[in-house]
């Protein structure tokens, strides 16, 4: 069972698509996601994808968020994992899983990894190259709040103002769970999904 429950965590982490898609252009406020429960410093507004699926552990619920344009890729992606697997995996054993689907999906040659956590819920970042890509490097940060795994990624094809922004986006990264006080927030900015 616990075999069984591994394997399907991997594949659906595994599945972890980080490929964006076209953006649209505006101001560089935060983006707030009142469903998504997540805050990020989109230099535009992102194009958003809803989607979900039904595993033998339950329903999994996922969201997507992608900007990219000028050498700069951002995305914000999350999982919501079904609570038999949170129930039964250690956060950490979920995190190994998702940054090993992120690696194998870009094909990426391991870079730097570190614990950091986010309102006490932990994490991991990474820094890698993508495969086919060797003169670029990739940040992603991960991290488990409550049962729902957020991917947020960067990438930046040139240095200077991408860079910065890049590193702007990661640093502003913010999540909460469902009834945190910080949803709040979500009330005076953008975005509704």
């Amino acid at each position: 069972m616990l075999l069984q429950l591994l394997l399907l965590l991997g594949a659906l982490l595994g599945a972890v698509s980080l490929l964006p898609l076209p953006s649209r252009a505006d101001p560089a406020e935060a983006f707030v996601s009142r469903e998504g429960r997540f805050a990020a410093a989109f230099p535009a507004e992102p194009l958003r994808e809803r989607s979900g699926r039904d595993t033998w552990a339950g329903w999994m619920e996922e969201g997507s968020y992608d900007l990219e344009g000028a050498g700069l890729r951002l995305r914000v992606e999350f999982h919501d994992v079904p609570r038999m697997a949170t129930l039964v995996l250690p956060s950490a054993m979920i995190l190994e899983l998702a940054k090993q689907g992120v690696l194998d999906d870009m094909k990426a040659r391991a870079g730097s990894e570190q614990r950091v956590s986010l309102h006490g819920h932990p994490g991991l970042a990474l820094r890698y190259v993508p495969g086919g890509r060797p003169d670029t490097t990739e940040q992603t940060r991960l991290f488990l709040v409550g049962s729902r795994l957020y991917v947020a990624f960067a990438s930046a094809d040139q240095p200077g103002e991408p860079q910065e922004a890049a590193a702007r986006f990661l640093a502003s990264f913010d999540a909460w769970e469902s009834g945190d006080a910080v949803a709040a927030l979500a009330g005076s900015a953008s975005g509704g999904m």
